[in-house]
């Protein structure tokens, strides 16, 4: 074989690895929409005041919720973006560039110290679980959500 097409090959490879681990090109979303017509965007809610806290904070109770603090400005943040947009959820959203009295108000309601990206599960009303930065994968969060809703039993 060439060595320029065994470097080729090499290089190909690894773009498709990459790709495989961070998923789908930014150009593809809307692809592996909901299936009803919604694009991915739909499924992170953003959270625009205080009073949008409550309701999130009440629904917990009844069963798990989920509460993505994102900094859009932050590479970490939008690979974690990226992780949350593969959950089979809405997700309330709280731009902490744009509201970030509401992460302060997260941090008093929940205990939990604000970092951003980070992410809490909220069940009956407290936090249940957490992680941020790495820690905020797709699986992550969804062994967290099973987690809680058994808790419920």
């Amino acid at each position: 074989m060439d060595p320029l097409v065994g470097v080729v090959l090499v290089m190909v490879a690894l773009a498709a690895g990459v790709l495989a681990r961070v998923g789908a090109p930014p150009w593809t979303r809307g692809a592996h929409g909901h299936g009803d017509g919604r694009d991915d965007q739909a499924r992170l809610q953003p959270i625009a005041d205080t009073a949008a806290l409550d309701p999130l904070f009440a629904a917990g109770r009844a069963a798990p919720a989920v509460l993505f603090l994102h900094d859009p400005g932050c590479p970490i943040s939008r690979a974690a973006y990226r992780q949350m947009m593969r959950l089979d959820h809405d997700i309330p959203l709280i731009d902490v560039r744009r509201a970030h009295g509401l992460s302060r108000d997260v941090e008093e309601r929940t205990g939990v110290r604000h970092e951003s990206p980070q992410v809490i599960v909220l069940r009956q009303g407290r936090a249940v679980w957490s992680t941020s930065h790495h820690g905020i994968t797709t699986r992550a969060v969804a062994d967290a959500l099973r987690q809680a809703c058994g808790e419920a039993s």
